[in-house]
């Protein structure tokens, strides 16, 4: 067998086991129209808070741009990741979370064990031509019982769900537009990433690209 054919193989049997406890892939949640808004009001919280592409803890920065929207915003720079209430360098707050992004959570959340999740905070990753996102935690919430929600947009992605350690093996889930992901206890601190966006996938008109909508309660 070859390596490309064992690969194939192996991400099969991945795609056939239950997901860990905790995490919910909900394939095909929001219809197109519903894509098509949400996509159209990412944009306009992009007028008003620019995506762009932050520094890491050490060198080098993000190959994903972000901007966020809510009362505060997650940032990194050579002071480390954390949450900010206005955008950096500025006094400006972040925009307000528009009402579809509250549909969108509420629609993700129903029928999950939290269904009166709240979020405070929306950090949304843009990935164009070659970007990717290492294994990694998000830790810099305040509480850890709350989920993670989180709604793709535009372009198919390789999404890597790990283990408690960054060198625990990782399985690959394909997420595509107008899926929701969901990862809460006891798989809320699993490592994650996305190894893959595949361009031209995208069947949002004026899209080319993807959108992650990572709604959280971060205060």
């Amino acid at each position: 067998m070859t390596d490309r054919a064992a690969q194939a193989d192996l991400f099969e049997k991945q795609a056939s086991q239950p997901l860990p406890e905790g995490i919910w892939h909900r394939p095909g949640l929001f219809d197109p129209l519903f894509q098509a808004d949400l996509a159209h009001a990412v944009a306009e919280i992009a007028r008003q808070a620019p995506f762009t592409h932050p520094r890491m803890k050490g060198k080098g920065v993000f190959s994903a741009s972000i901007t966020n929207s809510g009362a505060a915003g997650w940032w990194s720079d050579e002071r480390g990741y954390r949450y900010e209430p206005t955008q950096p360098g500025t006094t400006t707050p972040w925009p307000a979370m528009p009402p579809i992004f509250s549909e969108a959570v509420r629609r993700a959340t129903d029928g999950t064990p939290w269904p009166r999740f709240a979020s405070d905070a929306c950090l949304i990753n843009f990935y164009g031509p070659g970007a990717k996102m290492g294994l990694h935690q998000d830790k810099d919430e305040r509480d850890f019982s709350q989920p993670i929600v989180t709604v793709s947009l535009g372009d198919a992605a390789d999404f890597l769900i790990g283990g408690a350690k960054r060198a625990d093996p990782s399985r690959v889930l394909r997420v595509e537009s107008g899926d929701a992901m969901l990862m809460g206890p006891p798989s809320r601190m699993l490592f994650h990433g996305v190894r893959k966006v595949f361009a031209g996938t995208s069947p949002i008109a004026g899209l080319a690209g993807r959108y992650s909508l990572t709604f959280r309660k971060a205060l």
